[in-house]
């Protein structure tokens, strides 16, 4: 196997958030063989050629990235509306070749690893980029599911349009559908299981304008599909957005990670603390649908929320982010690019954890070994240590104390994933 040192950086140890001075690392092949002081590591490697000798002259070096929350085959169109029809109109084929497209752009913005929510065939995106057939970040691939009616059916162009429902999207009712769903679903190749244990928000009556979201799945149901998930060793994604029975729902029933969680209180967040459950807020995708100032698609969020009852939204989520962080919840960043979120700008969701309160170490931190956690890969990634993959990142300048930094892809002069140099701009 192949041998590379990258000599005399700086290296933040995820670990203790802390930065270790006069370092080098000894990669052999997609592995990190030694990390420590650059005179310990040099004796080690001896013999290698000097064109395998990057020095860094005290660049900063960190874990890759990792995005918790994607969706990776899907086409974004410049309108709401088109999006809906490209998505609509698209082959499977041809959602998985704009994934490809997708996925490129992820990578090259310091993402080394993502787990894809759903939404077109990403089991054979993730089989590709295995193999090398494509370009871009390790995938953990979910499958998703819920029930007859809901989230999963009404997110799909088919719905908006009144079509047929593709095969995927068609929901299951019933603890034991459910739980044959699951083993169909991890028989298929899902390496996680995403649940709707909330659904879309809509508008109750024709003279009630006020927009909500209700439950979906039952805590029955719930219970079954987390115990079928993990019996086959698969975590469990929830999506809960602001149904606050829904948010309880998939505490109560075990999930792993909870997503968007806009309602989060003293309740939730000590049994998700309690429960070791991860929170995925995705703070930025929210603001990007909600907030007029922050709008990235015109004419995507279509329900009629009126300005005030957006705003409760947005403070809501804001303060169950806050609560979830003084409660010492694990979190994990997740961006949701979909169909709002430009994908390849996943590190716009640091920018806005640091914006609510996380400091840039903390957030780098969430983006890396506590992703890793939460995925339940940090055996692998997550951290710069002896044994594990090399996916690492050199930024420059560093983004310890400004995180905006790593938005402009000029400053990460180097990526690698599993011991490659995917960009280098030394």
């Amino acid at each position: 196997m192949s041998k590379q040192l990258l000599l005399n950086c700086r290296i933040f140890d995820v670990n203790t958030q802390k930065v270790l001075e006069g370092q080098s690392i000894l990669i052999n092949g997609s592995h990190i063989k030694k990390v420590g002081r650059s005179k310990d590591v040099l004796d080690l490697g001896k013999g290698i050629p000097q064109t395998a000798r990057i020095e860094l002259a005290g660049r900063l070096v960190m874990p890759g990235l990792i995005d918790t929350h994607v969706h990776l085959c899907v086409i974004q169109a410049s309108s709401g509306t088109e999006t809906l029809l490209e998505n609509l109109r698209a082959s499977e084929t041809l959602r998985v070749l704009y994934g490809a497209r997708n996925a490129r752009e992820t990578l090259e913005s310091g993402f080394t690893t993502v787990r894809d929510m759903g939404g077109g065939d990403n089991f054979a995106l993730r089989d590709a980029i295995g193999r090398g057939v494509a370009l871009g970040p390790r995938i953990v691939a979910c499958a998703w599911l819920g029930m007859t009616g809901g989230q999963q059916e009404r997110v799909v162009s088919e719905w908006s349009y009144n079509v047929p429902t593709r095969g995927a999207n068609v929901g299951v009712d019933g603890p034991w559908e459910v739980r044959k769903k699951v083993r169909q679903l991890v028989g298929q190749g899902a390496d996680c299981i995403k649940v709707f244990a909330s659904g879309e928000g809509y508008v109750r009556h024709p003279f009630d304008p006020f927009w909500m979201e209700g439950r979906n799945y039952t805590l029955e149901e719930l219970k079954a599909l987390v115990d079928e998930a993990h019996s086959a060793g698969r975590r469990v994604a929830a999506h809960a957005l602001a149904s606050s029975e829904g948010i309880k729902n998939a505490i109560a029933a075990g999930a792993d990670t909870l997503e968007h969680g806009l309602y989060l209180d003293d309740e939730d967040v000590a049994a998700m603390t309690a429960k070791g459950i991860f929170y995925v807020p995705t703070l930025a995708v929210i603001r990007q649908m909600w907030d007029p100032s922050e709008a990235a698609v015109d004419g995507y969020s279509e329900m009629s929320i009126e300005e005030g009852e957006r705003k409760k939204l947005l403070d809501a989520h804001l303060a169950s982010f806050q609560r979830a962080r003084k409660y010492g919840v694990r979190i994990a960043v997740g961006s949701d690019t979909y169909r709002v979120m430009k994908q390849g700008d996943n590190t716009i969701e640091l920018e806005w954890m640091v914006k609510a309160g996380m400091s840039a170490r903390e957030a780098l931190v969430s983006a890396t070994k506590t992703a890793s956690e939460a995925l339940g890969i940090e055996s692998m990634v997550g951290s710069i240590e002896e044994g594990k993959i090399a996916d690492l990142l050199v930024v420059d300048p560093s983004p310890l104390d400004d995180i905006s930094v790593l938005r402009n892809r000029m400053n990460l002069k180097m990526i690698i994933k599993n011991g490659e140099i995917i960009v280098s701009r030394l």
